[in-house]
C-alpha cells in the first residue's frame, strides 16, 4: 500500500504506458490529457453530459479558475509520447491520490474507447518521489522540461547543450510542457500555479539563466528518469 503523501511536500509524479507503449497517439490524445490537467483538478467538477459543455468549461477557463477547489498545485509538467512527467503539491489533504487516480482512469478509458482497446494503459501506478531537500526542487523544472529535449541532437543527459538557440528552439516547438509558462507566462489553460513560478522565477531572463546552467545542483536520481 502506498504511503500517505506527506501534505506539506512536492513529489516527482511520472508514469509510461505498459510495455513503454505510447500513451499519446497523435495531437488530440495530448490535448484531451492536457485539458484533463485542468478540468480533472478541482474537487466541485462534475462530467459534463455533452461535448459542448466539456468545450464551455475550458472556453471559460479563464474566468473559472479563482473559483476552483483544487487538488493540487501543479508546478511543472511535460507530456512525452510513452509517459508524462508532474511536479506537484497537495492543496486538500490526499490531493495527489484523488487527482492521479482521477486522471489516469479518465484518460485510460478515453484512450481505449477511442483506439478500441481494452486493458492497462499505464506501467502500473503512478511513481512519486518526495522532493526531500531544497535543491532537489530547484533542480526539478529543468529536468521536467528539458525531458523535451530527448530524440534531438542535444545531450542534456550528460550535461552537454552547447547550441542553445537549437535547444530552445526544440522547447519551444514541445507545445506539451510548462516550459511557455516560466518562459513568458503564457498557458493555453491555467494549469501551472503561476504564483510559485514568479516567486521563483520572476523574470524570464532568470528562467532563461537558470535553464542553461549545465549543472543545477547536481543531478536528477537515476533511479526514475524514464527513457522514452
Amino acid at each position: 500500500m502506498r504511503e500517505p503523501f506527506d501534505p506539506a511536500a512536492y513529489y516527482h509524479v511520472y508514469n509510461r504506458g505498459v510495455d513503454k507503449r505510447n500513451i499519446f497517439e497523435d495531437p488530440a490524445d495530448v490535448q484531451r490529457f492536457y485539458n484533463s490537467l485542468y478540468l480533472l483538478n478541482d474537487e466541485d467538477y462534475k462530467h459534463p453530459g455533452t461535448l459542448l459543455e466539456k468545450e464551455a468549461l475550458i472556453s471559460a477557463a479563464g474566468m473559472l479558475a479563482y473559483g476552483r477547489n483544487t487538488h493540487v498545485s501543479i508546478v511543472a509538467f511535460c507530456l512525452m509520447r510513452n509517459h508524462f512527467h508532474l511536479l506537484l503539491k497537495a492543496t486538500v489533504p490526499g490531493g495527489i491520490s484523488k487527482f492521479l487516480h482521477k486522471l489516469e482512469m479518465s484518460y485510460s478509458k478515453g484512450f481505449n474507447e477511442r483506439y478500441e482497446r481494452t486493458g492497462a494503459l499505464f506501467e502500473g501506478a503512478f511513481k512519486a518521489k518526495p522532493v526531500d531537500y531544497e535543491e532537489h526542487l530547484q533542480l526539478l523544472p529543468r529536468y521536467i522540461h528539458l525531458n523535451a529535449l530527448d530524440g534531438t541532437s542535444s545531450h542534456w543527459r550528460e550535461g552537454q547543450t552547447p547550441d542553445w538557440k537549437l535547444a530552445e528552439k526544440n522547447l519551444e516547438a514541445h507545445h506539451w510542457s510548462s516550459h511557455s509558462a516560466y518562459a513568458r507566462s503564457e498557458q493555453d489553460l491555467p494549469v501551472i500555479d503561476m504564483n510559485i513560478v514568479r516567486k521563483w522565477f520572476p523574470t524570464a531572463a532568470e528562467y532563461d539563466a537558470y535553464l542553461r546552467t549545465p549543472t543545477v545542483y547536481g543531478s536528477e536520481d537515476p533511479t526514475f528518469a524514464i527513457r522514452p
